[in-house]
């Protein structure tokens, strides 16, 4: 009866110890190995969430690509990557003659790099003079013919920053100085002025002076300027 009773129990404890030695040996690392794979395949979805997210947001962007190539064509015609003064200057002489005015001297000066404008200095308080009484007012003196108003010139607000980009450099931003004059009558130079101002070249006047023609009836209106041109070759990437 003993026997039989060590027996019993000698048998128990052999399956209790072989099925622990199962669980250890083959059971716990399969579920270590689930585990670990679920907490990849986890990763595994949210890179792909991440990426499909890069993925719409490319799709959407090339998307309008159409159009910012439409647009840096017409920026590449305002600002060219060359001079090309000739071409300039013809859509100069068609402006001319679609405003009533002659094209009477023209110069295109050496190309030089992009200087960023200085900051203006705030305005000093006005002087005042101490004392008191009227001054008399002037009398103008009559002339023949009045001359015209020049038009004015825009001139930078004192102790306004100008508006300057980190990515425009003498080295990828040539200034190209222009004159031009003209012959016409008065509205039509200005007219002129204006539509230079609006052609297809980027044009900035910094200076219009109208007088007397030199010779016969009009005016002779000298226009002064600059068109640019980007170095397309050197010119900075943007920094990420």
């Amino acid at each position: 009866m003993d026997k039989t009773r060590l027996w019993i129990i000698g048998s128990v404890l052999a399956m209790v110890v072989v099925a622990v030695l199962g669980w250890v040996v083959a059971i716990q690392p399969e579920l270590d190995q689930s585990a670990a794979a679920a907490a990849q395949t986890l990763q595994v979805d949210s890179a792909n969430a991440t990426s499909q997210v890069g993925l719409n947001k490319l799709k959407k962007d090339s998307e309008g690509l159409p159009a910012l190539k439409s647009q840096l064509a017409a920026i590449g015609v305002s600002v060219p990557s060359e001079a090309q003064a000739p071409a300039f200057l013809d859509e100069l002489g068609a402006l001319a003659a679609a405003n009533g005015v002659t094209v009477t001297a023209s110069q295109i000066a050496d190309a030089q790099g992009f200087v960023p404008p200085a900051n203006p200095a705030a305005p000093a308080p006005a002087a005042t003079t101490a004392g008191s009484g009227s001054t008399a007012t002037p009398t103008p003196s009559p002339s023949a013919a009045a001359a015209p108003t020049p038009a004015p010139v825009p001139t930078a607000v004192p102790g306004m920053p100008p508006a300057v980009s980190t990515l425009v450099t003498k080295d990828d931003f040539t200034v190209v100085p222009v004159s031009i004059t003209v012959r016409g009558d008065y509205a039509n130079i200005v007219a002129f002025v204006g539509a230079a101002q609006k052609g297809q070249r980027l044009f900035l006047v910094n200076g219009l002076n109208v007088g007397p023609a030199a010779n016969g009836p009009g005016f002779d209106g000298k226009v002064s300027g600059f068109i640019y041109v980007l170095n397309a070759g050197t010119a900075a990437a943007p920094s990420k």
